[in-house]
């Protein structure tokens, strides 16, 4: 197809492409190697699985499809019709040094077969691409803003010329042949006959092989840029999927051996892990996470697409001087800056841990893990954070809970409740419920444990409490940063799960739920948890309680992030509630994976609510907005964010506000 000379110029162009993208490749493998070591080779074939369907079936950003937000579909349609056109490159290129190396290779039927999806899918990817340049430029949600730099606009150019290009491309290779190379390119047809009518048919030959060539140095030339450019997560992408994490999306990473080292977090962007670094390639800017965050829509300065985006910049911008071992010093002032300058203490303190970021990001990026992270740095190794933790932390520290009220009257609650005490008479049982330090401690909250203890008495459940023995189960000291806290906190309680043989635990609190179930398993307190709203159903579909009475009333449900996010814990609330005789469900708009955070997790909890909406006042007028008799939830962080939320719309005597087994309760 090529003369001698254009094969030649090829293969000099095919070598300096792979030259220069090896050399882009290297580099941005060398920054990931400055990253901690961390162990992500495990269950390939689970992995593969996943990313696989992850981006094959673009379940990544079908995920996020909504009636309001379609952007999810016009990415798919540019993923399905650009691969296809990646697979006629190979082509493309093949057949410049050897002409039968084509479609046509494997018969007529499969060549014009291959060329009809080829027009249908380059109509397709400039459908989607005018789309896409509409909702950027024109329309511009919030979660695309701002519009920075110019590298998506030279990115949606260079796929809309590669399209009009490869269209040229066929239209002059139809007009120059004799006999047609693909009978069924339709659009390679209508440009054929755009080109005679414009009476180029006489140097058909000499433009298609101008235009074939333009389509090269395009192809090579995106090819490249796509490295230096924000759509590097084109390329890493499919291997931050690969390597997403295995555990539980609710577990944190421990810090191992914590008496033996010399420093904590992430001072430094060194201090990362590899695949942490990896996460900064695969982000696609597209805004998921920061559209979903309760802290950015409540006005507050965390914004975690801008986090994602400065330790990014960070690790490019100053990539060479982090290799270059000369430039030890300059290293450590770029490092120092990381937390103090690019990320302030502020960002760090708004994030409520309540992982809508992950749950909506295409790309497997954890975002909750790195805040926590330099989180610990801050309160392990400078001590900063904010005044009105330090009461939290002394609390624990003295009487293993964040209220600071004595440990010896934690089961003070139940003396009339006729519940076993295993701190008191030893023995065994069945179940042990796990109230946690809100149903302990807080007068609201007690109630809620009081039902929950009266639905268990009668199912006929054998069941004890620790009482005073119970501690804190640490959520709160490990996600605000005191990961010391936190693992002695955990070891004790664990230790007494096992000194009184505990298998099963019921946990009322989706915190507590979370911790036990997924994160004591790092310290070897293996065990079987539930939290009530599974337990109460279990209980109800068994028949081992009855619940009697119409309710006829309207009633919204809550989803508490560790419980729904974290743990997929939806449908079991919502079938209790359907249980009660006449009684009609309203979702909130935010609801399940979606949910709105009441603003109680990753420790905000105990620290002032400042800047911007209060969070809980957002999520209580979500819920006022459906004009519920009830407002139903099941933790207890929410229950008081709530009742703050419900005040500050005066809706306290309009509006119920109960525990799913207080319903249940009521209904006995």
């Amino acid at each position: 197809m090529l003369p001698p000379a254009g094969k030649i110029i090829l293969l000099v162009l095919l070598i300096a492409v792979v030259y220069f993208f090896t050399q882009r490749a290297n580099y941005l493998i060398s920054l990931l190697k400055l990253g901690k070591a961390e162990n992500r080779f495990d269950q390939p074939g689970q992995r593969l699985k996943f990313a696989l369907g992850q981006m094959l079936l673009q379940r990544c950003v079908l995920k996020n499809v909504t009636k309001n937000d379609l952007s999810g579909v016009g990415h798919m349609l540019i993923f399905y019709g650009f691969s296809l056109f990646v697979i006629s490159y190979g082509f493309h290129i093949a057949e410049g040094f050897y002409e039968k190396l084509s479609p046509a290779l494997f018969g007529e039927v499969f060549n014009n077969f291959f060329f009809l999806l080829l027009d249908i899918a380059g109509l397709l990817v400039i459908f989607a691409l005018i789309w896409a340049a509409i909702r950027r430029y024109l329309i511009r949600p919030f979660r695309l803003q701002p519009i920075t730099g110019k590298g998506p606009a030279i990115i949606l150019t260079g796929i809309f010329l590669l399209m009009i290009v490869g269209f040229s491309v066929e239209g002059f290779r139809l007009l120059a042949e004799d006999r047609p190379f693909a009978d069924w390119a339709f659009v390679g047809t209508a440009f054929s006959n755009l080109f005679s009518s414009l009476g180029l048919e006489q140097n058909a030959r000499a433009l298609f092989l101008v235009f074939w060539f333009l389509h090269i140095v395009l192809i090579f030339a995106f090819g490249i840029y796509i490295l230096y450019s924000k759509h590097l997560h084109i390329l890493a992408a499919p291997f931050n999927l690969y390597f997403h994490s295995l555990e539980p999306k609710g577990a944190l990473q421990p810090v191992v051996g914590m008496e033996e080292a010399e420093s904590f977090g992430t001072p430094k962007i060194t201090d990362f892990t590899w695949k942490n670094l990896l996460d900064l390639y695969a982000c696609t800017e597209c805004g998921q996470c920061t559209a979903n965050c309760p802290a950015t829509l409540s006005d507050k300065a965390l914004n975690p697409k801008e986090v994602i985006l400065s330790l990014k910049k960070t690790l490019l911008t100053h990539g060479k001087d982090l290799l270059d071992k000369k430039g030890a010093e300059k290293k450590e002032e770029i490092d120092d800056a990381m937390i103090k300058e690019l990320i302030t203490e502020e960002v760090l303190w708004d994030c409520t841990n309540c992982g809508a970021c992950m749950e909506v990001c295409p790309v497997a990026i954890q975002h909750v893990d790195k805040m926590v992270d330099m989180r610990r740095y801050l309160v392990l190794m400078e001590c900063a954070f904010p005044t009105e933790v330090k009461a939290t932390f002394r609390g624990m520290e003295r009487n293993s809970n964040p209220w600071g009220i004595g440990s010896s009257t934690r089961g003070d609650w139940a003396k009339d409740l006729g519940v076993r005490n295993l701190s008191e008479d030893g023995g065994e049982v069945d179940l042990l419920y796990f109230l946690g330090c809100a149903a302990s401690f807080d007068d609201r909250n007690q109630k809620i444990a009081t039902a929950i203890v009266k639905i268990l008495q009668a199912a006929g459940v054998n069941f004890g409490i620790l009482g005073p023995e119970e501690g804190c189960c640490g959520d709160s000291a490990r996600r605000i940063g005191n990961e010391y806290l936190y693992q002695t906190m955990a070891e004790t309680n664990i230790s007494t799960f096992y000194k009184h043989n505990i298998k099963k635990i019921l946990v009322s609190c989706p915190h507590g739920y979370n911790t036990i179930k997924n994160e004591y398993p790092q310290f070897g307190g293996e065990f079987e948890v539930v939290h009530h709203t599974e337990f109460i159903w279990k209980l109800i579909q068994e028949g081992k309680i009855t619940l009697k009475g119409e309710l006829a009333k309207t009633v919204t449900y809550h989803d508490s992030c560790f419980l729904g996010r974290y743990n997929s814990i939806y449908d079991a609330p919502r079938q209790i509630l359907s249980s009660i005789p006449n009684t009609k469900i309203v979702e909130m708009d935010r609801n399940r994976r979606y949910a709105f955070c009441c603003g109680a997790g990753g420790g905000r909890m105990w620290m002032e609510k400042v800047r911007g909406r209060r969070v809980y006042a957002m999520r209580a007028e979500q819920a006022l907005d459906k004009n519920p008799d009830y407002i139903v939830t099941a933790c207890p962080f929410c229950m008081i964010h709530f009742q703050d939320g419900l005040k500050s719309f005066d809706a306290e005597d309009k509006t119920k506000l109960l525990d799913i087994a207080e319903m249940v309760r009521n209904q006995l």
